[in-house]
């Protein structure tokens, strides 16, 4: 039996066979995330698919509105300067308990004197942790009242506070309050001044609008 030798391999064909190997090589380092060494065969990777997005959520801004029902009541004392043709309340300040912290009543406001129950108007402001700056507007449903035609006597008021403004959690808040309050007055003689104890209430809705953004 005659055991036939195996020929040697050309040059030729040893370095396509080592070319064959690296370009294989390369492609497995490619598909697992390596680098190919510098100098080596490239293979020319194949481009991904592109996918499409399903939906683009863009964020926009919305405004949100809240409804916040006040409460607070005050005592304090409130200093008054009398003249020929009505009243001014040069200062107004009050302590107390009120909605998110708005413990302190500041204020002031003048008003007429021609009958037992007069308009007033002014401005006033409830401090704690959040600030409402408020305005009284001169009306018919705003007035205080005597409850004798001469001094001394109590005086009532009732009206209505316009929210100009707040702070805090009450920032950009809008509406109206309505306010019951009460103090005796001594005299009314013109170019006289007294400091009086006062009672008062307020009660209403606020109207809060904020902007929050949302996807």
């Amino acid at each position: 039996m005659r055991i036939r030798a195996n020929s040697p391999r050309s040059g030729s064909e040893v370095t396509m066979g080592r070319k064959a190997v690296a370009v294989g090589a390369i492609g497995l380092l490619a598909a697992l995330g390596v680098a190919a060494p510098s100098g080596a065969a490239s293979v020319k990777p194949v481009a991904p698919v592109a996918h499409t997005a399903l939906a683009d959520h863009v964020a926009k801004k919305v405004t949100k509105v809240t409804h916040v029902a006040f409460k607070g009541s005050y005592t304090g004392t409130i200093a008054l300067l009398w003249s020929s043709t009505g009243v001014q309340a040069t200062s107004v300040s009050g302590h107390g308990t009120g909605t998110d912290g708005a413990i302190k009543l500041t204020g002031a406001g003048s008003g007429t004197a021609a009958s037992t129950c007069d308009p007033f108007s002014g401005a006033g402001s409830l401090v704690g942790t959040s600030g409402l700056r408020l305005k009284v507007v001169s009306s018919t449903k705003t007035q205080a009242c005597a409850v004798n035609s001469a001094a001394p006597t109590p005086v009532t008021v009732n009206g209505v506070a316009t929210v100009l403004s707040g702070t805090g959690k009450f920032k950009g808040a809008t509406g109206t309050l309505s306010f019951k309050g009460q103090f005796s007055i001594q005299a009314t003689t013109a170019g006289s001044r007294e400091s009086d104890s006062f009672t008062a209430t307020l009660t209403g809705t606020l109207t809060i609008k904020t902007v929050v953004t949302v996807k």
